[in-house]
């Protein structure tokens, strides 16, 4: 009997722990910055930079504007984004990454990449193209969901 055969606990559940278990390991990598949360928004600000617009940052993460505006608040203070006027809409701004913030983007970009060879790692060779086929088709996938816009937020405890 398969590991999967005896699996009792809901699938929820396990996503939740790998989750936790990913972040706990990425954050680690990145404990020396001085944020301590939004990494990823924070890329993904960068990697559009100077085009992107709290709404177009919102639909990318997949959450409310109320928690972008606590992201590009808390990333703002900290001096790594700034609002410039948005030429094309009055009622806009462009996100743009300062030159504080820039620096701290290839410390981030290599603990995306080494979490995730952690975690592909563990997957068996001849089944590491099927699972993480499988799994980006299940994120890709919600319409068969309902729900609404969910929003994980994790922050250093101990820094």
């Amino acid at each position: 009997m398969g590991m999967a055969e005896k699996q009792i606990i809901p699938l929820g559940k396990v996503f939740g722990l790998l989750m936790k278990q990913y972040l706990s390991t990425f954050d680690k990598k990145l404990k020396e910055l001085p944020i301590e949360r939004y990494f990823y928004a924070f890329w993904v600000i960068h990697n559009n930079d100077g085009q992107i617009t709290s709404k177009q940052l919102s639909e990318i993460l997949h959450t409310n504007k109320t928690i972008v505006v606590r992201i590009i608040d808390y990333l703002t203070a900290k001096d790594f984004i700034e609002r410039l006027p948005n030429p094309r809409d009055k009622r806009s701004f462009l996100l743009h990454v300062t030159k504080n913030g820039r620096q701290y983007i290839p410390a981030i970009e290599k603990a995306m990449k080494e979490t995730d060879e952690v975690f592909i790692d563990l997957i068996s060779p001849q089944n590491k193209k099927v699972v993480l086929n499988e799994i980006i088709s299940m994120a890709n996938s919600p319409e068969h969901v309902e729900n609404d816009a969910i929003h994980i937020e994790f922050k250093r405890i101990n820094k």
